[in-house]
């Protein structure tokens, strides 16, 4: 198999070029790797056509402008996204294009650089992880304390806490940590969580406490189109008997099944029907 080819924008090379990636480098003074300040997307190809595209360079541009890191057209990065799948020889399948954006090299201070760097801009594609099994069978999930900044609707490289909340769950031989904040269920270490409490979809709603998942945007969209009641509201950690269903959205894990949130089995322990209908239309919708 050739060697994975790669967009790299630095400051030594400001107009970005194709290279393989073990030629790609960075300087230790990169802003990402000394301080994680710097944001990211990931972007899910379905048959060559990057999904949501639009809606991915959005978030991406909120992200950017949270931090306050200037100096990138994401209208660019699109193009540089085709280009990468299709050096990569995924222009045609499924596939999966990672974007990260930092601040640039500059010496190590916590103030931004004056005057600004050129910032540091990676994309990489690679094939798209494999949860078949975990979409058929359901997952089941472990809980804990949210314990991360508050500003989770920035999708930020500073992901320690991510890190360590999901090696908790692997600890735990689960394969998702689904985080709670003041009582209520907030959103997986990397998906979007939903509960079927009362015959109604429930999730938490946007703000700083949640990613604005697109994968979850495109749940809610289904919702309204099929009819399928919902709420963006959060569900309470106590009401965790109630749950007749749940499961996980995002854009690597698309739709999952949830059938046990840490002791307690959801529902009769099986993916449920309103699962299912979500899963069946959310892949039409990817296909069509």
């Amino acid at each position: 198999m050739s060697e994975p080819i790669v967009y790299l924008r630095t400051s030594d090379h400001p107009e970005g070029r194709l290279l393989t990636q073990s030629e790609a480098r960075i300087g230790v003074t990169d802003r990402g790797f000394m301080l994680a300040d710097g944001v990211y997307e990931v972007i899910r190809s379905y048959r060559g056509r990057l999904f949501r595209l639009e809606e991915h360079m959005a978030r991406l541009q909120r992200s950017l402008d949270a931090v306050r890191i200037g100096g990138v057209a994401v209208e660019g990065i699109a193009d540089q996204a085709r280009e990468i799948l299709a050096r990569n020889g995924m222009a045609s399948g499924d596939a999966m294009v990672y974007v990260q954006v930092t601040r640039g090299e500059a010496p190590r201070s916590h103030a931004f650089p004056d005057p600004p760097p050129a910032p540091t801009v990676y994309l990489a594609a690679s094939p798209t992880p494999d949860y078949t099994l975990e979409q058929s069978d359901g997952i089941a999930v472990t809980t804990l304390s949210d314990f991360r900044w508050t500003r989770c609707d920035v999708k930020s490289i500073a992901l320690q806490a991510n890190v360590l909340a999901l090696q908790c769950a692997r600890d735990r031989s689960t394969s998702e940590c689904v985080f709670v904040r003041d009582g209520v269920f907030t959103e997986g270490t990397h998906t979007s969580f939903f509960a079927v409490v009362d015959g109604l979809v429930r999730t938490h709603p946007n703000g700083n406490l949640i990613l604005p998942g697109v994968t979850r945007a495109c749940v809610l969209e289904i919702c309204r189109t099929a009819g399928i009641p919902y709420a963006e509201e959060a569900v309470a950690e106590t009401d965790v008997g109630r749950i007749t269903e749940a499961f996980i959205a995002a854009t690597s894990y698309e739709v999952t099944p949830v059938v046990r949130i840490g002791s307690n089995p959801v529902g009769n322990g099986t993916p449920g029907r309103t699962t299912r209908e979500i899963q069946k239309l959310f892949r039409a919708l990817t296909r069509s």
